[in-house]
């Protein structure tokens, strides 16, 4: 028999905008945490709008990007906020009618970056991280890279069959 699973750190993220909170341990919803930084968001907004595409539910499959904002001075956190927020804002105009920017965008500052650390993740400086958690907090999976869609499918799908 494998190991035991390893539950999601005991921590609630929550969204620039609007608000949303996120628990970790307890998402209710099979969880895509996307942990990207200023370097790797364009690649982070690709993965989390074919995962999207993939997975369309956003009470199925709840995907998170984490943005490690811990290099910014606490004096400049204001206008990271504000930055964040305009690219939330962006990202929610395109969704199209229809479609609440709470549900299918979730968009959480990651300010001291330990966070993959917790999921046990490193090297992310220029790469995507992505960590799966079940709706009962269960780590499923990580995956490091830049081509990670299939990766991430083979841990989701099975969570909703």
């Amino acid at each position: 028999m494998g190991e035991e699973a390893r539950l999601a750190p005991d921590q609630t993220i929550t969204s620039v905008v609007s608000g949303r909170q996120v628990r970790l341990r307890q998402p209710g919803a099979a969880l895509v945490l996307i942990f990207t930084n200023q370097t790797t968001a364009d690649r982070a907004t690709a993965l989390r709008t074919a995962l999207r595409e993939r997975f369309p539910d956003p009470s199925a499959v709840v995907i998170a990007s984490v943005v490690d904002v811990s290099g910014v001075p606490r004096l400049m956190r204001k206008m990271a906020e504000g930055a964040l927020a305009n690219r939330y804002r962006e990202l929610a105009a395109a969704l199209g009618p229809g479609r609440d920017p709470a549900q299918y965008l979730v968009m959480c500052p990651d300010w001291d970056g330990k966070l993959p650390s917790a999921f046990g993740l490193s090297g992310l400086e220029s790469r995507l991280g992505v960590a799966v958690v079940d709706a009962s907090g269960g780590i499923v999976g990580t995956a490091v890279g830049d081509d990670l869609l299939p990766a991430v499918e083979a841990l989701v799908a099975p969570l909703l069959a």
